[in-house]
C-alpha cells in the first residue's frame, strides 16, 4: 500500500492537494483500513501527505523550504558517495553505469519519461552501490523523493538530453581517475535544480 501510494504521488498521478480516500484505496488494493492508515502515517512522516483530523488526508503541496533543504542533503551525500566510488572505480563499473545512461537515452527516443526517471534513479543508486554506501541510500531517497515531484512538475523536456550529457561527463572524469573533477561535474548536475526554482512562474510560488 505504501509503495503504491508513494509511486502515485511521486509520478504525479496523485497531484499536490489531491484528497486521499481510505475507502477508495481499500477497494482498489483489496486491503483493510489498517495497512492503509499505516501507509498514510509513514507518508506523512516523509512530508508527502498531510493528515488533518476531522478533515482527511491530502497529498502534500510542494514546499519550497523542503526543496532547498532536500537539495542540501542530497548534494552533500551524493558528492561524498561519488568520492568513495571513485576510489573503487573499475572498468566493469563504468560499463554498467554507461549501460544505464544508454537506457536513459533510449527512453527519450521512445518518449517514455517514466522510464527516464527510473533509470536516473538507478544510476545514482549504482554510485552508492559502487561506493559500498548502500546504508546511505534510504536517506538519499527521502531527499530525492521531495525533489522528484518538483522536477517532474516543472522540468522541461529539452532538459532531458542535457542530463545525459552531464551523466556522461561525470563518468568520463571517473574513467580518467579524476575524482575531484567528477565531483565538480556532479555538483554542477545537481545544482541545475536551482535554475528551475529561479524560473518558477510567480503563480506557483
Amino acid at each position: 500500500v505504501y509503495e503504491a501510494l508513494k509511486r502515485a504521488i511521486l509520478t504525479l498521478k496523485l497531484m499536490p492537494g489531491s484528497s486521499i480516500s481510505e475507502n477508495r484505496i481499500c477497494r482498489a488494493l483489496g486491503v483493510s483500513r489498517t495497512p492503509v492508515r499505516a501507509a498514510l502515517a509513514r507518508l506523512s512522516e516523509e512530508d508527502l501527505i498531510d493528515v488533518y483530523p476531522q478533515q482527511g488526508s491530502f497529498v502534500a503541496p510542494i514546499r519550497l523550504s523542503l526543496i532547498t533543504d532536500s537539495q542540501f542533503v542530497r548534494k552533500a551525500l551524493e558528492v561524498a558517495i561519488l568520492h568513495d566510488a571513485a576510489r573503487r572505480w573499475t572498468p566493469a563499473m563504468s560499463l554498467e553505469a554507461r549501460a544505464i545512461v544508454a537506457s536513459q537515452e533510449a527512453s527519450i527516443a521512445a518518449g517514455d519519461k517514466d522510464l527516464f526517471f527510473v533509470e536516473d534513479e538507478r544510476l545514482h543508486h549504482a554510485f552508492a552501490r559502487f561506493a559500498e554506501r548502500e546504508g546511505a541510500w534510504p536517506t538519499l531517497m527521502l531527499a530525492k523523493a521531495r525533489l522528484g515531484r518538483f522536477v517532474r512538475l516543472f522540468g522541461k523536456p529539452d532538459r532531458l538530453p542535457v542530463v545525459i550529457e552531464e551523466h556522461l561527463a561525470i563518468l568520463d572524469a571517473l574513467d580518467e581517475g579524476d575524482a575531484g573533477e567528477a565531483a565538480r561535474r556532479l555538483e554542477y548536475h545537481l545544482d541545475r535544480i536551482f535554475n528551475l526554482l529561479n524560473e518558477l512562474p510567480e503563480a506557483y510560488r
